[in-house]
């Protein structure tokens, strides 16, 4: 069953961002996800994430856009029967450049920078809440597909680029190619 839902996703993903857009078009849509994991009897972490975006076709083949996004991640500790929860929000600008476009859709690469800044309800060693701040730079590979006229299936899977994040100090940069399915997101956007 789960790889049969695996299968039904992916192609989902493959077939819903293949995208046309004209010149002087805009386009509003975003993206949603939700996972939870529970390690063996003890913690559970479950996290959603509502990603809306907005953009304009200025050129044939090129767009902005802007993604304003809100994050919230619980984590559930069995033992102690604490409960730890982080909030963050981001903005990422991009600039989109579609190629191999057809009547189908296309595919697309959005390269951008973005911000993350979050506080975590846990303390520090100072009693002061977490704080998260993070930054990237980089690319993500998609698809679009033409539902109809006005409605495109979006999906990104993947992320080429360099990521700094400090949270409660400690700093970590990250530089390569990530292309799992926690990179991965599927959308919808209205064309108009």
């Amino acid at each position: 069953m789960k790889k049969l839902f695996f299968t039904l996703a992916i192609m989902l993903g493959l077939a819903t961002t293949v995208s046309a857009q004209e010149v002087g078009q805009m386009w509003i849509g975003g993206s949603v996800g939700f996972n939870s994991t529970k390690v063996g009897d003890g913690d559970r972490v479950s996290s959603y994430r509502i990603i809306p975006e907005i953009g304009y076709a200025f050129a044939e083949n090129m767009g902005v856009g802007i993604r304003l996004g809100y994050a919230h991640n619980k984590t559930v500790m069995g033992n102690f029967r604490g409960i730890n929860a982080k909030d963050a929000f981001t903005v990422n600008p991009f600039l989109r450049m579609a190629f191999l476009k057809g009547e189908m859709g296309s595919l697309f690469v959005d390269g951008g920078a973005g911000y993350t800044y979050g506080k975590s309800e846990a303390v520090n060693a100072n009693d002061e809440k977490i704080k998260l701040n993070a930054w990237e730079v980089g690319f993500r590979p998609g698809v679009a597909v033409n539902v109809s006229k006005r409605i495109t299936l979006t999906g990104k899977f993947g992320f080429l680029g360099y990521q700094h994040e400090k949270f409660d100090g400690v700093k970590t940069d990250d530089f390569g190619f990530d292309f799992d399915l926690g990179q991965t997101e599927l959308g919808v956007s209205i064309v108009f």
